[in-house]
């Protein structure tokens, strides 16, 4: 019987490495998966610290990891059927399996029984739900997606990343050509959003950052934006009034975690009648003051962005399988499984003197 190799996070902050049997057949209309790397982000270091536990996300142990690349190892016949895949194929991994068929699915909101990659329990079947191990099982409903085998396995990653920026800035912001957006916070998300941004034809796109994201918004202006700003420095919602002759920007998404300033520097800065995107979580904290008379006043939309969707994944690998922008730069660090721990303490800005934006687990068999 084949074995898993993977790191299993048994309790806040503690990782176990474990050899875990890999099951003879794939699950029924399901598939095996051979995994090839897997990337982190904000979410990650929340579960390596026992926040999503807390919060009834998930359960130790459990093999964290839900941005997903891979190559099918087996499928049933059911799977390759309703997938069009075969052993072989390299696929990147939705990492939200949704039932399709409760109220919320068919209107398109949030499923009641969805299927969490990273966050299922160990005790759950063979317990191989996640990308910090070399296999993973495959459940039926999830979303596969080919993706070409000639992109580095770092490339290939972003299109988690990636397509939450084409979600927040289109989708759900619905940016048009020659329009104007802000994006508040240079992290993997907001990078995103300059990317989608700027391949929707944007006239404008304005960035910021703090000072110590400072090659964070050297790869936003590389990636197409056209101004950025640090915010320490500046009051934003003067800048944005001064770069757009006092009118506003369009659209403004904010990705900033843990922070509300940028809500009202959102409020202030966009145009009457614009649409404002909150896509950075603030850790379930309540906002000390809320503008509601400016937003009422500028008649302002406001949405809520999570995850991204089935369209989103699609245009991200687009993006990156087109390699017209240096996406490359995302990437700063690319370990291997054993260095996992240190990898997310890094991603936390735990580590002095080693800044991170993107980091890709690789696995070897």
């Amino acid at each position: 019987m084949m074995k898993a190799k993977a790191a299993v996070l048994i309790a806040d902050r503690t990782f176990d490495f474990r050899e875990l049997p890999v099951p003879d057949a794939p699950p029924q209309g399901g598939a095996l998966l051979r995994v090839e790397g897997c990337g982190m982000c904000g979410s990650d270091i929340e579960q390596y610290k026992g926040g999503t536990a807390k919060a009834g996300i998930g359960a130790f142990p459990v093999i964290p990891g839900h941005e997903i690349l891979g190559r099918i190892q087996s499928l049933d016949a059911a799977g390759a059927r309703r997938w069009d895949l075969a052993e072989g194929d390299r696929v990147a991994v939705h990492g939200l399996a949704p039932c399709g068929v409760c109220p919320p699915c068919m209107r398109g909101a949030k499923c009641v029984d969805a299927f969490y990659y990273g966050f299922r329990s160990l005790s759950d079947g063979s317990g191989l739900w996640g990308g910090y191990g070399n296999y993973m099982e495959i459940a039926p409903l999830t979303k596969l997606y080919r993706i070409a085998d000639d992109l580095s396995v770092e490339d290939a990653l972003l299109f988690n990343p990636f397509a939450a920026g084409f979600d927040w800035v289109l989708r759900l912001g619905r940016l048009q050509v020659g329009q104007s957006v802000l994006i508040l916070g240079g992290g993997q998300r907001g990078l995103a959003s300059v990317l989608a941004a700027k391949d929707a034809g944007a006239s404008q796109i304005i960035v910021t950052g703090l000072r110590r994201d400072a090659f964070k918004l050297e790869i936003a202006r590389q990636f197409g934006a056209t101004h950025s700003l640090i915010a320490e420095e500046t009051d934003v919602a003067e800048a944005i009034a001064e770069l757009t002759a006092g009118r506003g920007v369009d659209l403004v998404v904010d990705t900033t975690p843990n922070a509300f300033q940028p809500v009202t520097d959102a409020i202030k800065a966009v145009r009457h009648g614009g649409r404002i995107v909150l896509g950075g979580i603030k850790g379930h904290k309540d906002m000390p003051a809320f503008p509601v008379d400016e937003l009422l006043m500028k008649q302002i939309e406001m949405i809520g962005a999570l995850s991204s969707s089935h369209w989103g994944v699609q245009q991200a690998i687009r993006l990156v399988e087109e390699r017209r922008y240096p996406v490359h730069l995302m990437h700063t660090h690319s370990v291997p499984i054993q260095d996992v721990e240190k990898a997310i303490q890094t991603l936390a800005g735990e580590i002095p003197d080693d800044p991170a934006l993107h980091i890709s687990i690789i696995h070897t068999h």
